[in-house]
């Protein structure tokens, strides 16, 4: 048996699933794709033969990428809520993703995929928005200084609520005010 068979051969016999074999099928993928190209011009069929295997390896991964991306659902409606509301009363203090998954009992990494599904967003930036929310209905209701609203609205300091604001409208906070006030 050729170095060449007993390669293919080898990569038939990996293991097909789980999370590190995946690393290991992605490993094999390169591999079978970088002998083929080596091997092209001295020996067309056992290029041909690592292609093919390289094919059959790329669907079995894509399959399991689908499923992995199926398999995370998101927020269960209460969860949903209870985060919702907690933001609504928090939005001025910190609040750390990890005390948001503790509210909804899953794993810090599950909670964001499972907050960007349910939410359409991450959780930073759904509380940057909230804190930026909060920002004009104070613009719009107060004739406060923007570097106390910035502090009444969760952020450290009016930079902070300039760069989180202008990131979020396109535009800063005091130009924003100004632009509604004319309005």
């Amino acid at each position: 048996m050729s170095a060449l068979q007993f390669q293919i051969e080898d990569s038939k016999h990996q293991p097909q699933s789980g999370g590190s074999s995946v690393k290991i099928q992605h490993h094999q993928l390169t591999s079978l794709l970088v002998h083929a190209i080596s091997v092209v011009e001295s020996d067309e069929e056992s290029a041909l033969e690592f292609v093919r295997r390289a094919s059959a390896l790329a669907g079995r991964l894509e399959l399991f990428d689908q499923h992995a991306e199926q398999s995370i659902r998101g927020l269960a409606p209460w969860q949903s809520e209870r985060v919702r509301r907690h933001i609504e009363k928090n939005y001025a203090g910190r609040i750390g993703i990890d005390e948001l998954a503790a509210m909804t009992r899953l794993s810090t990494s599950y909670f964001s995929a499972a907050f960007r599904m349910s939410f359409g967003t991450s959780p930073h930036d759904y509380v940057c928005r909230k804190r930026v929310d909060q920002a004009q209905h104070q613009m719009t209701t107060t004739d406060k200084p923007l570097c106390e609203i910035a502090l009444d609205c969760g952020f450290a300091d009016q930079p902070h609520l300039c760069r989180v604001f202008r990131r979020i409208t396109g535009q800063t906070p005091a130009a924003w005010r100004r632009n509604t006030r004319t309005a």
